[in-house]
């Protein structure tokens, strides 16, 4: 079994018009644009990732989504960081 890249992922889920799909989006757009914001703006992308995380738990599939995003986003930049 093949693991598929992030970017793979986002296409597939970028093309769907699912709650899960969007979150999935949202998530990794999330992640991957918060070393460009400021103070403030981190705390808002925390404060969300948190929220999400408490509203997957309680069943929501946006939440999920978002969730599953922010994972496949950290996985991968922890991947192309690691040393060769």
């Amino acid at each position: 079994m093949s693991k598929r890249l992030l970017v793979e992922k986002y296409s597939e889920n970028d093309k769907k018009d699912t709650p899960f799909s969007n979150g999935y989006v949202t998530g990794v757009l999330a992640y991957q644009s918060y070393k460009d914001y400021d103070k403030a703006g981190k705390k808002i992308v925390k404060d969300f990732i948190s929220e999400s995380s408490k509203a997957a738990r309680a069943g929501d599939q946006m939440a999920k989504g978002v969730m599953c995003g922010v994972r496949d986003a950290a996985h991968e930049r922890k991947k192309n960081n690691r040393p060769k």
